[in-house]
């Protein structure tokens, strides 16, 4: 076997297998949902504790990214997410447990753990794809990793359906089972076919600027949640949102304090001092605001088509499907055009889409209509989701800190699908539930697309 040989079988194993990982880890992000209901009857709970099954995994998802990916530039990506692999499937098999145990507190410990191995594999999955290919190929195997990664957040909802649907609602912890065997051949290959990383940095690991950071992005992202944006004072006065913020920003600032003279900071400040990288955060936030704004559109097809509760979901498939188009597709023109030129192009057609939604199909409602403006939402966002910011962001760091890297920008689009949720609702309830309120707030998604498009003017 020649070298080239040896280096493209490599690299399809790499694909293959961190590919793999990114697709456990993304699925459970909505997998849960629709046995929610199920499950907290079972344990005697109201949605408003019930829901915790769910916010506690993207809380700790979020704050525990970046401290892993520091982690994996430290010490070697393949053992970190070899370890996360393990601790992830730990979490599945507390999580299914709790089921036989009958306590819902078991069940959130599991999903923390199940969070925290989510959490390492996918930046460190999203890293190593991109810096193993060559860099002209690189787009198109960071547009494959994207295409999954969307996959596995669009289908998850779908997927827990499936299982529970087979398994029956009274063995919904067959759904947290179903990924140990997965995740046993996924560690196997790992440690077999992967090359062993080598520890890139000398000294001690940063666990003051670590607990500060997980710390006050938990508070941030807990008080946002809480928001509500038509009685903001209201709900920064009640439920200690308003202590939560201030705890943030205390923790925060003597984050910043200590960071600054940390041996090994967990964050780079040296990421603050790049046009290119902060251009490559600012985005990532407005993508986070535009992509999570799929929430709404089972909710706002039912309105338009006036179609029952529920039904609504089914026009996901539409955006599930282009999604998956455009990441290869995009990626391959990354190669040849850059990145900024392929995530113009994707925001642009998700700004038509969008402002098709609000101003057509919202006045003259029809299933094709409805599935052209989606389809056309998808396209988009397939193109834009993912690729072309984490090509940017390894563009513009060294491999030694690819990682940290891609969980800064990782966490920050997480950010920005925590505050948008907030903004969308008030839009469509400041005038009651009625064809304005849809359309502003469609309208406000096409907005955030266009201030990421205006940012990427500025992207040398």
């Amino acid at each position: 076997m020649t070298k080239q040989e040896h280096d493209k079988r490599y690299y399809r194993i790499v694909l293959i297998l961190y590919c793999l990982g990114l697709l456990v880890g993304g699925l459970y992000v909505g997998m849960v949902a629709p046995v929610r209901t199920v499950v907290q009857a079972q344990f005697g709970l109201d949605d408003g504790t019930g829901i915790w099954m769910i916010n506690i995994y993207t809380l700790f998802y979020a704050a525990l990214i970046p401290v892993i990916g520091k982690m994996a530039d430290r010490y070697g990506r393949n053992l970190v997410f070899s370890i996360c692999i393990l601790v992830f499937m730990a979490g599945a098999a507390i999580c299914g447990l709790s089921s036989f145990l009958n306590h819902f507190g078991v069940l959130l410990v599991g999903r923390v753990i199940q969070a925290a191995g989510a959490g390492g594999m996918i930046p460190v999955a999203t890293a190593e794809i991109g810096t193993t290919f060559p860099k002209e190929k690189r787009g198109f195997a960071l547009g494959v990793a994207a295409g999954v990664t969307g996959i596995a957040n669009v289908l998850g909802a779908g997927v827990g359906s499936a299982v529970v649907g087979i398994a029956g609602q009274n063995h919904w912890a067959v759904m947290f089972y179903a990924s140990i065997p997965v995740c046993i051949a996924l560690f196997i290959g790992a440690r077999i076919l992967l090359q062993r990383s080598t520890k890139t940095v000398s000294g001690r690991m940063d666990l003051p600027g670590s607990v500060l950071l997980v710390v006050s992005v938990l508070l941030l992202l807990w008080g946002l949640k809480q928001l509500d944006v038509l009685h903001l004072a209201d709900s920064l006065s009640q439920g200690g949102t308003g202590l939560m913020l201030a705890g943030f920003v205390l923790c925060a600032a003597a984050f910043f304090l200590w960071e600054r003279r940390a041996e090994d900071p967990v964050f780079q400040m040296e990421f603050l001092k790049s046009r290119a990288i902060v251009i490559t955060m600012i985005v990532s936030f407005l993508i986070g605001c535009v992509i999570v704004a799929m929430m709404l559109i089972p909710e706002f097809a039912e309105y338009v088509m006036r179609a029952p509760v529920g039904s609504g979901g089914y026009y996901m498939l539409i955006i599930g499907v282009m999604s998956m188009v455009g990441p290869p597709l995009g990626g391959k023109l990354i190669d040849r055009f850059g990145p900024k030129k392929v995530l113009i192009f994707g925001l642009a057609i998700m700004i038509i889409g969008y402002v098709y939604l609000a101003f057509f199909v919202s006045r003259n409602p029809s299933a094709a209509a409805l599935v052209f403006g989606l389809a056309l939402v998808g396209l988009g966002m397939g193109f834009a989701m993912g690729a072309p910011t984490n090509y940017m962001i390894l563009d513009n760091t060294s491999p030694e800190r690819s990682t940290s890297a891609i969980a800064t920008i990782t966490l920050i689009r997480q950010m920005g699908t925590t505050i948008a949720p907030a903004i969308y609702v008030g839009f469509i309830t400041a005038t009651g539930i009625c064809t304005a309120g849809y359309q502003n707030m469609l309208l406000c998604v096409a907005g955030f697309a266009l201030a990421a498009i205006f940012a990427m003017l500025f992207y040398r």
